[in-house]
């Protein structure tokens, strides 16, 4: 299946869902608003600004920021804060990465990334019904080392998300994760 039509699947059943669109938005960050108004979100956030990237925003956070399909295949997030970074190499990788690591910018910040022992201290299991249930539909992966190197694998993607600046007014988006 094609990365786009499993990012329509899969944003279909959590429309459809609630308590996955509560934890998503509460504990993840992850919130589905209008596709004009994501356009326009990442407008904003490139300002000045260009990526490497053809970006296609399919969910935003609380601050901000957007979730974008990178080429039509990785999904990365432009934060509000000047960061960027991809998170996943594809669709299924992202959400198994997004349902047990909740918060994904604190990865960052926090090198949680840096050892799996670290990594392991802030790995959600998912117990809730809905989320086994929305787990076993798009088979996403729930094993923490497998979810590790997924994560780890795509965040060391190469070429890395840049969003560089096309005015001297403004500065190039840092890396939201570095390892």
């Amino acid at each position: 299946m094609k990365n786009k039509d499993q990012l329509n699947q899969i944003m279909e059943y959590i429309e459809n869902n609630e308590d996955l669109q509560d934890y998503l938005s509460g504990e993840c960050d992850f919130d589905i608003e209008e596709h004009e108004q994501l356009i326009d979100d990442l407008e904003f956030l490139l300002e000045c600004g260009e990526s490497n990237y053809k970006l296609e925003p399919f969910a935003c956070n609380g601050s901000g920021g957007v979730y974008a399909l990178l080429d039509g295949e990785m999904v990365g997030l432009i934060n509000s804060e000047g960061e960027a970074g991809i998170v996943a190499k594809n669709i299924r990788d992202f959400f198994s990465i997004i349902i047990h690591c909740c918060y994904l910018e604190d990865f960052g910040k926090f090198n949680w990334l840096d050892s799996f022992s670290e990594f392991t201290e802030h790995y959600q299991k998912c117990e809730d019904d809905f989320l086994k249930d929305f787990s076993e539909e798009f088979e996403l992966e729930n094993d923490s080392q497998k979810i590790y190197q997924m994560f780890r694998n795509g965040v060391m993607t190469q070429p890395k998300l840049l969003i560089t600046a096309t005015s001297d007014e403004y500065e190039d988006y840092q890396q939201i994760f570095e390892l």
